[in-house]
C-alpha cells in the first residue's frame, strides 16, 4: 500500500506584506524598506494596502525605466534544489547580460530570484532573495556598476510552470534578468 503525502495547493493572487524587508535591495545589497504594508499582485507590481504606490528606498532611480522582461530571456539561471549556488553551466548566461550591459552603460537590470512551491513562504521569500544576490555578485566581479543593479524576490508567487513535477519545480528555481532602459527623452 502507498501513501502520498503533501501540502493542499492553494491559488494565492496577492500576498499581503507587513513591510517591503526582504523584498527588495539596493545596489549595495541593504534591503530597502518602505515601513507600509503593502501586497505584490499577479503581476509583480507593488501597491499599498490602500491601493497607492510604496515608496522603495532605492528604486526612485530606476522610476523612468522601461521594463524589458523578454531581452534576457534566454539568460535565465536555474538553481539546484534550496541552493542559491550558481551552477558552472549557468555562468555564461550571466556573463552574457554582464556584457549587454557593459555595452550599454544607459541600461539598469532588475534580477528576480523565485522558487519552487515546496518550503514556507518566509524560507522560500528568503531562498529568491540568496538566490538573486548570488546573481547580482557575479554580475559586480565582472564589472557591472551596483548601482546598476536591483535584486527582487518573489518567492513561489510566479511560477514559470504550476505544474506539481519534478520538471515543473526545476524551472521555478530560477534567476530572471529585467532589462530597464531609459524612457524616451529622459
Amino acid at each position: 500500500m502507498a501513501f502520498s503525502v503533501g501540502c493542499k495547493k492553494t491559488d494565492k493572487p496577492n500576498t499581503f506584506l507587513p513591510s517591503i524587508k526582504g523584498g527588495v535591495t539596493t545596489g549595495n545589497g541593504n534591503v530597502s524598506e518602505s515601513g507600509q504594508g503593502g501586497k505584490i499582485g499577479e503581476e509583480g507590481g507593488v501597491t499599498s494596502t490602500d491601493g497607492g504606490e510604496v515608496g522603495l528606498t532605492g528604486l526612485e532611480d530606476f522610476e523612468n525605466m522601461l521594463m524589458d522582461r523578454e531581452a534576457f530571456a534566454a539568460q535565465t539561471v536555474y538553481f539546484g534544489f534550496d541552493r542559491s549556488q550558481i551552477e558552472p553551466g549557468d555562468t555564461d548566461n550571466v556573463n552574457a547580460v554582464a556584457e549587454a550591459l557593459s555595452n550599454s552603460p544607459q541600461n539598469k537590470v532588475l534580477i528576480q530570484g523565485h522558487c519552487d512551491e515546496r518550503g514556507t513562504e518566509e524560507y522560500n521569500r528568503a531562498l529568491g532573495e540568496r538566490r538573486a544576490l548570488s546573481i547580482r555578485d557575479i554580475l559586480v566581479e565582472r564589472g557591472v556598476s551596483a548601482d546598476r543593479i536591483r535584486t527582487m524576490t518573489l518567492g513561489e508567487d510566479r511560477p514559470a510552470d504550476p505544474s506539481l513535477t519534478e520538471s515543473a519545480y526545476r524551472l521555478n528555481r530560477r534567476g530572471e534578468f529585467v532589462l530597464l532602459t531609459p524612457k524616451p527623452g529622459n
